[in-house]
């Protein structure tokens, strides 16, 4: 199988990639060329390629282009930022840094690989979203707003991609040990947190899914942590 991995240098999308890549062939999207070294040197495999997104909005066509080529079999969207703010002191700066990390970027990329899709008549689009994609949080205005907009978008896709066959899964998880730790007004202890391997656990599941069946959304809470 051929999977297109967004996100793929954060520690989820890296988690993603290590579980992948002994069975499937890896394109894997990045925008920070020192992270990506680090990637390649840590999977130490030869069937993944890499793909730069840098200046990702004017190079739409190059970036059509390479997707066609690579043609996918299942694209894993994990991208996203963590933006946490009181509703009051939240400015429209971390708004639109929000919106363009958590749904901007994810919307165009995978918008450009839908396409592909479309023209396979075949195609498996997995979202990484958060469980902040389902419910409102404190500090989340920022955060859980374009969560839920990216839930609306995998909910258009779904049922408008269910006639051209293409698939649409979303994984929601809860609190996971990532760098985005440090950006939170809160830190749970480190036994409660969901380690970022349990969430690729989830994504080699839903792509090992017999073709007949679907999981729509996976959602993958912290068990020791309540929700409030």
């Amino acid at each position: 199988m051929n999977v297109i991995i967004a996100g793929a240098t954060g520690d989820i999308g890296k988690a993603i990639a290590k579980a992948l890549s002994s069975e499937h062939n890896l394109l894997l999207l990045y925008r920070d060329e020192a992270k990506r070294k680090i990637l390649e040197r840590d999977l130490k495999a030869t069937n993944i390629q890499f793909f730069s997104i840098k200046d990702l909005f004017q190079k739409s066509e190059s970036v059509l282009s390479e997707f066609t080529t690579f043609s996918p079999d299942a694209f894993i969207n994990a991208i996203g930022d963590g933006f946490y703010a009181k509703v009051e002191e939240t400015t429209l700066e971390i708004i639109d840094a929000s919106y363009e990390a958590n749904f901007k970027v994810p919307f165009y990329l995978t918008q450009i690989v839908y396409k592909v899709f479309l023209n396979q008549k075949r195609g498996y689009i997995i979202f990484i979203n958060s469980v902040s994609g389902l419910e409102g949080f404190p500090y989340g205005v920022a955060y859980c707003s374009f969560k839920f907009a990216l839930r609306g978008l995998a909910e258009v896709m779904y049922k408008e991609g269910k006639r051209y066959g293409i698939k649409v899964s979303t994984v929601y998880p809860g609190i996971v040990k990532t760098r985005l730790l440090q950006k939170m007004p809160f830190l749970p202890k480190e036994k409660d947190l969901l380690p970022p391997e349990e969430v690729a656990k989830a994504v080699k599941y839903l792509l090992n899914l017999h073709p007949t069946a679907e999981v729509k959304d996976l959602v993958l809470k912290n068990k020791e942590l309540s929700w409030r």
